[in-house]
């Protein structure tokens, strides 16, 4: 005896498993003709909303005149729209007893009763959660109902449900109370012979009905507890099919590609797998288990959005670490920077329009917001249009790198070295030691010379001789440079001129031209300091005068 408990609960998780393992694998078989075709498939959650504020609003506004004109009845059956709400309270509590005096059970078939007046009223109750949604604002607060409706005078049409490529109209009948004849709102008694036929086509799957029944009557955002948990399991079960998957091909490209990074490994096993499970849960989900309000829900795509947003900043991510590896192999460290602040602007708008996405999605109108936010954005690049030209400044010096940090250039008519490259203004420190802010905006218009960019440094002495320097000392004073040149092991094998150029004004010009291999500037200073002492000794050794220009001839 002691036994039976654990036997039911045994029973109860196989039929749970059999039952999930169906849906799973065959979840088309009850999907057939199963999607809601009535007037609330485009139900929105934004409308939703409204709907239940506006019949709360409006029961507070008519609830002193309900008081006089409507007919006392213990279950509030005097007016169409009472009576509406009383059966979806019943329904929503999962209290069928009390939702069987809403329906009208006289004059049907015995085969309809033999059902059972609490199954067909939850019968009925599925088929319009899954096909209608009930706006009660639009149903008459009257004991006579709408009159304009097109109607007989005795019935009131709550929706209407599409069934074999006919329409089906939902309808309340006012009928005579059974114990004084007073005349009392009920759901029609040929809407009631037609449920087990809707029932066949909209029911749950078996794994649904079974939860539906099982589990406690509890709703959040009109969606059962029962449909949060087969659907939060249906979306726990893809994600380990999603990341199977990917996990097999994450070990396929690895074998393909050895070199692969670790990143785009961790890229794939995580928020691909993340969206490819959503897609998966979307698109394979028994439609049957879908009723009017979860497709409000998840008209939202409330998780897709977000696996989306995540799989686009782990993207933007990945595309910063292959980035970072890229500048620096390329020698431009400073470009790293700028990565961090640049993918966190991405994200924001990517975040700002999954926002505007999603709000669209659940029925609010975001046109005005971006509108607004056009505006506020247009008003605010014109105020921060040189802010804006000095970022995108520093972006240019930060990525095509035309200087670093302790180079020395020369910056229109000013010599420094570059101490800081800001996002709004570079700062030089001249040879004289003072500072100089540009704006980088105007830096990047720039003449630059860039000193530090150079891989070794001219040696070019102006050498001019006295007119009557003959011939052969000028001869051989040329071929004693070029040896010179050529002994010396820091200056470079080629240019090595050594050449009698022009006959100026001012005497015999020399062209003397040669690069030490060099850039540390103090060794080279050391190194022409030697060759011009011993240039000065060839000039004596070879009797060669410098031609000495007065004051007057320079002038």
């Amino acid at each position: 005896m002691k036994s039976t408990p654990l036997l039911i609960s045994l029973t109860h998780t196989i039929i749970i498993a059999i039952l999930f393992l169906t849906s799973l694998f065959y979840p088309s078989v009850y999907a057939t003709n199963s999607k809601p075709t009535g007037d609330g498939s485009g139900v929105s959650i934004k409308e939703m909303i409204e709907t239940k504020d506006t019949a709360v609003k409006s029961a507070e506004v008519d609830s002193s005149l309900d008081e006089i004109n409507t007919i006392e009845d213990e279950y509030e059956r005097g007016q169409p729209r009472s009576a509406v709400t009383g059966y979806l309270r019943a329904a929503r509590t999962g209290d069928w007893t009390l939702a069987t005096h809403y329906l009208d059970y006289r004059n049907i078939s015995d085969t309809t009763l033999s059902v059972g007046k609490e199954e067909l009223a939850r019968q009925l109750a599925v088929v319009l959660n899954r096909t209608v949604w009930i706006d009660l604002t639009g149903l008459s607060t009257q004991p006579e109902g709408r009159a304009n409706d097109n109607l007989p005078s005795y019935r009131e049409a709550i929706g209407q449900v599409e069934y074999e490529e006919r329409t089906i109209d939902i309808l309340l009948q006012r009928v005579p109370r059974s114990t004084d004849r007073v005349k009392i709102w009920k759901i029609s008694n040929a809407t009631v012979e037609k449920v087990p036929d809707l029932f066949k086509r909209y029911s749950y799957t078996p794994l649904g009905e079974y939860l539906a029944k099982e589990l406690p009557a509890v709703d959040f955002y009109g969606i059962m507890l029962w449909q949060w948990l087969y659907f939060s399991l249906m979306m726990l079960v893809y994600f380990i099919v999603a990341k199977i998957l990917t996990w097999g091909f994450s070990i396929g490209l690895n074998h393909l590609h050895k070199n692969i990074s670790v990143d785009v490994l961790k890229f794939i096993k995580g928020p691909v797998a993340l969206v490819l499970a959503v897609i998966l849960a979307r698109n394979f989900s028994a439609e049957a288990n879908v009723t009017v309000a979860l497709r409000a829900v998840t008209e939202g795509s409330t998780l897709l959005i977000i696996a989306c947003c995540w799989l686009l900043f782990s993207f933007i991510d990945l595309m910063k670490i292959i980035l970072a590896k890229k500048f620096i192999a390329q020698d431009k460290p400073l470009a790293v920077y700028l990565l961090r602040p640049a993918g966190t602007v991405i994200k924001i708008v990517i975040f700002i329009l999954a926002g505007l996405y999603w709000l669209e999605n659940l029925g609010f109108d975001a046109s005005t917001l971006l509108a607004g936010l056009g505006i506020g954005g247009l008003a605010l690049a014109l105020a921060a249009q040189k802010t804006v030209e000095n970022l995108i400044g520093a972006i240019t010096l930060y990525t095509s790198a035309p200087i670093r940090i302790g180079d020395f250039c020369r910056f229109g008519d000013s010599l420094g070295v570059v101490e800081e490259i800001g996002l709004r203004a570079t700062r030089i420190r001249t040879i004289d030691r003072t500072v100089i802010y540009i704006a980088n905006s105007k830096f990047i218009d720039m003449n630059i010379e860039n000193y530090s960019e150079r891989e070794k440094l001219s040696f070019k002495p102006k050498i001019l001789l006295a007119p009557n320097t003959p011939k052969e000392n000028v001869d051989s004073l040329l071929h004693a440079i070029k040896e010179l040149l050529t002994n010396t092991e820091i200056i470079d094998e080629a240019p090595r001129r050594t050449h009698f150029k022009d006959y100026t004004i001012y005497g015999l010009e020399l062209d003397i031209m040669a690069y030490v291999n060099t850039t540390n500037f103090d060794l080279y200073l050391d190194t022409i300091n030697q060759i011009n002492l011993d240039i000065l000794a060839l000039l004596a050794e070879h009797n060669c005068k410098l031609q000495v220009m007065s004051d007057r001839l320079i002038k």
